[in-house]
């Protein structure tokens, strides 16, 4: 299987420090908070989620240079958080401030 392309809006709520990985690398990290509401099974249902972000190098500048509180829309891919460790985060690809 090769499809794995997430998109999704949603608040900044958490906004880690840029920093930079052994390879010189930017990486940030950030929690955004989406709500909204969706159709299944024709019925309308409200969803609300916080979800853990990672962004490197283009990706992580554009995510540094914001703040708590502002709304954004990520596109990218999700991937396990570790080897170890088996929770999902979104690996951010495109992000713009909506």
């Amino acid at each position: 299987m090769e499809c794995n392309q997430t998109i999704i809006s949603g608040e900044v709520v958490r906004l880690g420090i840029l920093r930079y990985t052994p390879a010189g690398v930017s990486a940030i990290d950030c929690v955004v908070r989406h709500h909204s509401n969706q159709k299944e099974a024709n019925v309308l249902r409200q969803v609300q989620c916080e979800l853990p972000v990672v962004a490197f190098g283009e990706s992580a500048a554009i995510l540094a240079d914001l703040k708590v509180g502002d709304s954004i829309k990520i596109t990218g891919f999700l991937n396990r958080k570790s080897q170890h460790n088996q929770q999902l985060v979104l690996h951010a690809g495109h992000i713009i401030q909506i």
